[in-house]
């Protein structure tokens, strides 16, 4: 399986705007530029069946049911007490469908997991990683949450595809905080990431810095997609791995 976060400058009131204003010229075109392309990439597009594949493709009556969930989810008003409405996959795909039109991509840190033969690497990503080494260089150590699992605009999906985001405010202040020091690589998270630390580390601070040059907010979607097999043997081999855990 393969994992990707990517980052893109936009501003968060433009996306609220841009979902609750629902102009059919937009739609349209989010729908004849995104769609297929977003469908064909990430997990949540590999519909079970070939009626649901087909029913996902159908771009209007998806983009006008999730258009009418996302709405709803924007008018309830988050409490301390209580988690944000959870999305449905296809209204998260619609989503994150909208970022990837309206944003401005500013960079992108992936993995293809499956082909290093790394099932868990998402854990490692998201915990070792960004809350990890990240973390311990920004001073943050809740920056994957920020990153990966951040309901924005009230808006929230449990799984992937996830996203989050950091406000150009946020951007500001995390920024000048940034320090690679000899205790981060000297910490066991370093070396849990298995050497992909060196590159993911400076791709992220060039995506942030990117985000903050625009003076605008940061919208950044964790999306998995799934591994393609070179032979049958391979799939199978994947299968009985998650079945048995082997």
């Amino acid at each position: 399986m393969s994992y990707a976060l990517e980052f893109y400058s936009l501003s968060w009131e433009a996306l609220r705007t841009a979902l609750t204003g629902r102009k059919p010229e937009l739609v349209r075109r989010i729908q004849e530029r995104q769609w297929d392309k977003l469908i064909a990439s990430d997990g949540l597009g590999e519909a079970g069946d070939r009626r649901e594949q087909t029913s996902l493709r159908d771009a209007g009556p998806v983009f006008t049911d999730a258009l009418d969930e996302i709405a709803e989810a924007m008018k309830r008003e988050p409490t301390p007490d209580r988690d944000p409405p959870e999305l449905g996959d296809r209204a998260a795909l619609v989503f994150a469908a909208f970022v990837r039109e309206l944003g401005t991509q500013v960079g992108s840190i992936s993995h293809d997991a499956s082909e290093a033969q790394e099932p868990e690497l998402d854990v490692v990503f998201r915990e070792t990683f960004l809350d990890g080494v990240a973390g311990g260089c920004f001073g943050d150590h809740q920056l994957g949450e920020k990153l990966a699992a951040r309901p924005v605009l009230g808006l929230f999906h449990l799984d992937f595809l996830g996203w989050g985001g950091l406000g150009a405010a946020e951007l500001e202040a995390l920024l000048p905080k940034y320090a690679l020091t000899d205790a981060v690589k000297r910490d066991r998270d370093w070396s849990d990431c298995r050497g992909y630390a060196e590159t993911w580390l400076p791709v992220l601070l060039q995506s942030l810095r990117a985000a903050a040059a625009a003076k605008r907010d940061l919208v950044s979607l964790y999306l998995t997609g799934r591994h393609h097999y070179a032979s049958f043997g391979e799939e199978l081999r994947d299968v009985r791995r998650d079945a048995f855990g082997t």
